[in-house]
C-alpha cells in the first residue's frame, strides 16, 4: 500500500516581540473561529513540593479577572454560544475557544483576558483547594486512576520533572497559598514559548494581521519577564537491566486488581515515532492486535486490554493496562508477560504489521477535521520540534515501516523489557499470593498516593 504525504491547509507561522509565536492557519467550509494559546506552564513546571500547582492554577482561570467576576466571565464565554477550554498536560497549559466567525474579535479578547489577567482572588483560592482536595479524595474510590498516579511516579521517581501526578497530592495542594498561584502565573505565562494559534476561513496573512492587531491591545497586560533562567539538562530515563518488581497499591476487599506492566519509552521528537506507533498498533494499541487477542478474544481474562507509548516532549514510557477478577490476575500477568517477551523477539507478523499501518495511515487524517483538532496537531509539532513535515508525512512515514524496523521497536519499547516495573492496584495479600515467586513485591497503602 502507498499513501499520499497530508496536505496542510495554508497556513502563516510568524515570531512576534518577546518569543510569543503567532500561528495562523485557513480552514475553509464552516464559518467558524478557533483560538488556541499554549504556554510554558505545564505540570513539568511545579515547583518542588507543590505538586499540582500548574493544573491548581489552570483551575482558577476561568474564576475571575481584574475586570470581572467568575460569573461575568462565565456569562462572556457562553453569551457567544461557546464553552472555554483549559487543559494543563505535564509540558504545558492550552486556553481554548470556537465561536462563530463573526465573534472572532470578542472570543480572543476574552481568551486574552483569562489567561493574563486572572484575578487569584482569595476567596476563589480557597474554593479552588477545597475542590481540588475533594477531587483527590474521590480519586482514592478509582482503582484505575491509582494505577496511572502510582504508575508516574514509579517509572519516572519522585524527582524528575515528569514525576508526579498532574493533579498532585493532598498533602502538598492543602498548602497552596495565593502568592504561589500569582508567582507560578507570573514565571510561567511568559510570551517567551507560548503560541498563539488562530483557524478560520480567511486568508492566513489577514488572520495573522488580525490576531497581531488583538494581541497589541494585551501588551501592556503579560506578566513582567522573569529574569532569564536556563532549566537544568533534563534527566535521562534509562532502561535498567534489573529483574522485574511489582508495586503493590492495597485496596482493601478488591474484587478485582488493575495491572499496569511500564518500562521506558520515546519522547515525542524521536526520530523513531513511525515505527515505534506501528510496533505499538500491533502489539496492543488496537481491537484487533496480539495482546487483546490473547487476553480478551482467546481467554476471556479482561474486557479492557491495550499497550501505549505515553510521549512527553523529553521523555516517555511503554504502558501496559488492563484489569480482572482476583482468581485469574496471575494468569493475566503470566499471558501478557509470554506475549510481550515474545513480540520482542519476533516482532509483528507480516498480517499485523500491514493492519497496523494500514489503520494508523488511514485514521490519520479524521484527527486534523475539526478547527480544534488541527490547531492542536499544528501547534504541538511547532512546540514539541518535530516540525510540521511531520504531520505532512506521518502518512508515509508510517505505511513505509518496515518488518526489520517494526521488529528493533518492539524489542527496545516492550513494557515487559528488563527492568520492567509492574503495578497493582487491589488486595494487597490477593496480589502477593497471585505473584508468588514471580518478582520482589513492594506493597503501599492508597494514602501515599494521597
Amino acid at each position: 500500500m502507498s499513501a499520499r504525504d497530508f496536505q496542510l491547509p495554508p497556513l502563516e507561522l510568524a515570531e512576534l516581540q518577546g518569543g510569543l509565536s503567532l500561528l495562523a492557519i485557513q480552514r475553509r467550509g464552516l464559518p467558524l473561529f478557533h483560538a488556541r494559546l499554549s504556554l510554558p506552564a505545564g505540570a513539568r513546571f511545579d515547583p518542588q513540593g507543590k505538586a499540582g500547582l500548574a493544573n491548581f492554577v489552570s483551575d482558577l482561570l476561568q474564576r475571575g479577572t481584574r475586570r470581572r467576576s467568575a460569573d461575568e466571565v462565565n456569562a462572556l464565554i457562553e453569551g457567544m454560544g461557546a464553552g472555554l477550554g483549559v487543559d494543563c498536560s505535564m509540558d504545558e497549559l492550552a486556553l481554548t475557544l470556537t465561536v462563530p466567525a463573526e465573534l472572532k474579535a470578542e472570543a480572543l479578547d476574552a481568551l486574552l483576558e483569562v489567561a493574563l489577567t486572572p484575578a487569584f482572588a482569595a476567596d476563589e483560592v480557597a474554593s479552588a483547594r477545597r475542590r481540588t482536595l475533594s477531587a483527590l479524595q474521590s480519586d482514592l474510590d478509582e482503582p484505575g486512576t491509582l494505577a496511572s498516579r502510582a504508575l508516574i511516579n514509579v517509572a519516572f521517581g519522585r524527582a524528575h520533572p515528569y514525576g508526579h501526578p498532574i493533579h498532585g497530592y493532598s498533602r502538598e495542594v492543602e498548602g497552596f497559598t495565593a502568592a504561589d498561584v500569582e508567582g507560578f502565573h507570573a514565571a510561567r505565562y511568559q510570551r517567551k514559548g507560548a503560541l498563539l494559534a488562530v483557524v478560520s476561513s480567511d486568508e492566513p496573512a489577514a488572520l495573522a494581521a488580525f490576531a497581531r492587531a488583538a494581541l497589541a491591545n494585551w501588551d501592556a497586560s503579560w506578566p513582567a519577564a522573569a529574569a532569564a533562567r536556563e532549566e537544568a539538562p533534563f534527566p535521562p530515563l534509562e532502561s535498567s537491566a534489573t529483574p522485574l518488581s511489582a508495586l503493590v497499591i492495597h485496596k482493601a476487599d478488591s474484587t478485582q486488581a488493575q495491572v499496569r506492566i511500564v518500562s521506558p519509552g520515546i519522547a515525542k521528537g524521536t526520530a523513531r515515532y513511525a515505527e515505534a506507533v506501528v510496533a505499538n498498533s500491533a502489539l496492543g494499541g488496537g481491537f484487533t492486535s496480539l495482546l487483546v487477542d490473547a487476553i480478551r478474544v482467546d481467554r476471556g481474562l479482561s474486557y479492557s486490554v491495550s499497550s501505549r507509548l505515553l510521549m512527553y516532549r523529553h521523555a516517555g514510557l511503554s504502558i501496559f493496562s488492563s484489569f480482572t477478577k482476583n482468581e485469574t490476575l496471575r494468569t493475566l500477568i503470566d499471558v501478557a508477560l509470554e506475549k510481550m517477551r515474545g513480540y520482542a523477539e519476533a516482532g509483528p507478523s507480516l498480517d499485523s504489521l500491514e493492519k497496523a499501518r494500514t489503520y494508523l495511515a488511514g485514521l490519520f487524517p479524521l484527527g486534523l477535521e475539526s478547527h480544534e483538532a488541527l490547531a492542536e496537531q499544528v501547534s504541538d509539532a511547532l512546540l514539541d520540534g518535530v516540525g510540521l513535515d511531520h504531520l505532512r508525512k506521518y502518512r508515509s512515514r508510517v505505511i513505509s515501516v518496515t518488518p526489520e524496523q517494526a521488529l528493533a521497536a518492539a524489542r527496545d519499547l516492550s513494557p515487559a523489557r528488563p527492568g520492567a516495573r509492574l503495578v497493582i492496584v487491589g488486595d494487597a495479600e490477593v496480589a502477593q499470593k497471585a505473584l508468588g515467586d514471580l518478582c520482589p513485591v513492594e506493597v503501599r497503602q492508597l494514602e501515599s498516593l494521597a
